[in-house]
């Protein structure tokens, strides 16, 4: 245990929590011929899959079939279909036994902080998801619930909408999917009385649009994937889809975005951390990558190295190797510390918020309502976006978003009910959030029956 060190790493585990996932053959051949840029000429079946996994088509070129190997590997291919089988997993990797099997160098077992989505606003869904508002997220409640496991968190991750609404089809435009991704929040906030503060981009991507929704509301993002790496196997990344971080830091950096490209540097508002993934042919955390880290934490004093994976593989086998590279790599900086840490607490202690400051500047807000107009009167702190998020759940159970008018710029808000937006006597609850730029949130839910 290092009790007087010249520096920490903070260890942050962000997990894409997406719920079981299902791959027909068909649509895994897809896969290897869209990652890969290259024709299989092959009929998707068992047979082929396993001829594919011994290297044994000799009409493929060896590279081709090496980066097939990579692509499906058992580990890659073997899916958690079912609740049943995340639920297994779940159990494994939340218990005690297996958060400790290794502690940090403070004695504190693993965390996990948990980015949940809504699969929503699909029409067809071929791989199986559980589709559905609040699905995943309450059953990750009550399993997190079960297991006390009250030291991980609970963060964002969202999956934009494609053109024609399949479940399995990976799309970018958050501009398509605004309907869905405000039902989510209204829905989270006035249900659940939760609101996002820590990102990780669905597909690893951000484009203006989602740039800026962020710029509002959400102050940390978990997104940045730069690596100086060649494209390898990845063909279908080429021209920058599923996350273009080129030029983004790539030394461990947090940074605020610019504001057209969230890659450099600039005066946006929110802060970017980087985060490599457990166990993949891409973007792949490294011993070497690690050490990066250490080697940043001696020089700063503070580093924070994100890793990413997805709850629908098993999880315990990818950890279980990223713990063996950091005991192996930690052994050469004994005067570094590492700390696996909730999200929230690591972004605030990378940046050297003070504790006091983050506790006496967190934001409050005074809301009422007198005849038909809601009044919200910031009275501590700034919010983190121009406004507070605004939701409103009807008597007949819909749910929608608004904006504000303002008065005092980040002090005085107001919403008027009325036959232009909503009557009074149709509304049966309101809900109002705001994070300020330390990660506080504050939440009131008014019930206007």
């Amino acid at each position: 245990m290092v009790m007087d060190n010249s520096g920490i790493v903070y260890i942050v585990h962000h997990v894409d929590t997406e719920g079981p996932l299902n791959e027909p053959i068909s649509e895994l051949f897809y896969r290897i011929e869209h990652t890969l840029g290259f024709d299989l000429n092959l009929q998707p079946s068992r047979e082929n899959l396993q001829r594919l996994l011994g290297g044994s088509i000799k009409t493929i070129d060896k590279d081709i079939i090496k980066g097939i190997g990579e692509i499906i590997s058992p580990h890659m291919i073997n899916f958690n279909t079912s609740w049943y089988e995340v639920d297994k997993m779940l159990k494994k990797i939340l218990s005690n036994d297996f958060r400790n099997t290794i502690l940090d160098s403070y004695g504190n077992g693993w965390i996990f902080n948990w980015h949940i989505m809504d699969h929503v606003g699909f029409i067809t869904n071929e791989r199986r998801r559980d589709l559905g508002y609040l699905n995943i997220f309450n059953h990750y409640e009550e399993m997190l619930k079960d297991t006390n496991s009250n030291r991980d968190g609970i963060h964002w991750h969202f999956h934009p909408i494609p053109f024609f609404r399949e479940a399995h089809i990976a799309a970018n435009s958050y501009e398509n999917s605004f309907y869905e991704l405000h039902q989510i929040l209204c829905r989270r906030l006035i249900d659940k009385s939760w609101f996002p503060r820590v990102n990780r981009a669905g597909f690893h991507t951000i484009r203006p649009d989602s740039n800026w929704f962020l710029e509002q509301w959400i102050p940390f993002d978990a997104s940045n994937q730069s690596k100086q790496e060649p494209l390898g196997y990845q063909r279908d990344a080429k021209t920058g889809r599923f996350g273009d971080w080129k030029n983004a830091p790539d030394d461990w950096s947090i940074y605020h975005p610019d504001l057209y490209d969230w890659r450099k540097v600039g005066n946006a508002n929110r802060f970017i951390s980087r985060t490599l993934n457990l166990k993949s042919w891409y973007r792949t955390i490294t011993e070497d990558e690690i050490e990066k880290a250490f080697n940043k934490a001696q020089i700063d004093g503070r580093c924070y190295l994100g890793i990413s994976n997805h709850d629908f593989r098993d999880m315990s086998i990818e950890i279980d190797e990223f713990r063996e590279m950091l005991l192996r790599v930690s052994k050469k900086y004994p005067d570094i510390a590492y700390k696996f840490s909730e999200a929230i607490d690591a972004f605030r202690n990378v940046l050297g918020y003070n504790p006091k400051e983050v506790e006496s500047d967190k934001i409050e807000f005074d809301v009422n309502i007198k005849d038909n107009v809601l009044k919200v009167r910031i009275t501590n702190g700034s919010p983190f976006g121009p406004q507070p998020y605004l939701a409103i759940k009807s008597i007949s159970g819909q749910y929608f978003h608004d904006n504000f008018d303002f008065g005092d710029y980040k002090r005085d808000y107001y919403y008027t009910f009325d036959r232009v937006t909503i009557e009074p006597e149709k509304v049966k609850k309101i809900g109002i959030a705001s994070n300020d730029k330390y990660g506080n949130s504050f939440i009131e839910i008014k019930d206007l029956n």
